[in-house]
């Protein structure tokens, strides 16, 4: 049983180590299997966030490179099925990366996804975490709409959040 779990994370190992290994080089930081966006720091969250071409780009590095796909610039030649997959990791990831950018300002509670490793939000997707991409964690009471937030209808509280964001991203780049 040892040695199936000695596999097991050797294997592991070597996926983050391939699926990080554009990332190594590009921001110059060192990445792990153990690596979660609560660990990253805060420019390359700033990087990332943007939701841009390059910075979409080095997202498709890192979840392409995990899944065996390629490197990231030949998302466009993927089949369609493969497309579609990374496409919602990717969404999944900025939402996250967002998240946490919105939880350093002060303005969301916790959220569990950010301490769970990039590696297995990459992999495990579609078993364990598509079901929860639309969710968002709470506004904190601090926050100067807590008010308005608490007033919307629960089902609205989302969009509610996810319409903070480009202030967030804005706050995020002035203050850091």
């Amino acid at each position: 049983m040892a040695e199936i779990l000695d596999l097991f994370e050797r294997k592991r190992h070597l996926t983050a180590k391939k699926g990080f290994e554009s990332w190594s080089r590009r921001f110059r930081i060192p990445f792990d299997d153990n690596t979660s966006i609560r660990q990253l720091d805060n420019s390359l969250v700033k990087y990332l966030i943007r939701g841009e071409d390059d910075s979409t780009l080095a997202l498709y590095d890192l979840i392409m490179a995990i899944r065996g796909l390629g490197p990231g610039h030949r998302f466009h030649s993927l089949e369609s099925e493969s497309k579609m997959s990374v496409t919602d990791v990717t969404l999944f990831l900025l939402d996250l990366l967002r998240f946490e950018a919105m939880y350093r300002l002060g303005w969301l509670d916790d959220y569990p996804f950010l301490s769970t490793p990039l590696l297995d939000l990459v992999q495990e997707f579609a078993d364990r975490f598509a079901a929860a991409r639309h969710q968002c964690p709470s506004l904190t009471p601090s926050h100067p709409k807590y008010s308005q937030y608490l007033a919307a209808f629960e089902g609205d509280r989302n969009s509610f959040i996810r319409r903070l964001i480009p202030d967030a991203i804005q706050k995020f780049y002035a203050e850091g």
